[in-house]
Order: structure tokens, then C-alpha cells, then sequence
């Protein structure tokens, strides 16, 4: 099975945790690296909409840490 972003190889393949369903009719496989890349992201966005303590501790955190 190959990620539809990365096009590598994913490994240890799971329907539960590497299967992106978008509504009923159209899934995508995705691998994990390219889900945590998603997530970061998805944590910058937040971070910069609601800037709160905690989220921008997170998003600090996420910088500072290795990628």
C-alpha cells in the first residue's frame, strides 16, 4: 500500500488508523509521517486562530521539537 501524498511505502498498514475517509464515496490512503505533518500543521493553524496560552505552548513546543 502506498501513501497518496508521499507515494512511499506504508508500513504496518491499518484501515482504522491510515484510511482518510471525505464524505461516503472517496478514502485515501495515508501514511503516518504525512499524518503527523497534517496534524503540526493543523496545530499551527489553530495556534495562530485562537492564540490562547496552552496553544501557543503547544505550537512552541512543536517548533522547538524535532521533525
Amino acid at each position: 500500500m502506498e501513501c497518496k501524498l508521499c507515494e512511499r511505502p506504508i508500513q504496518k498498514y491499518n484501515t482504522d488508523f491510515n484510511q482518510l475517509r471525505i464524505g461516503e464515496s472517496h478514502t485515501v490512503d495515508i501514511c503516518q509521517q504525512c499524518i503527523d505533518k497534517f496534524m503540526k500543521w493543523r496545530k499551527e493553524v489553530h495556534a495562530r486562530l485562537f492564540p490562547t496560552k496552552t496553544m501557543k505552548k503547544l505550537y512552541r513546543k512543536d517548533i522547538s521539537g524535532p521533525d
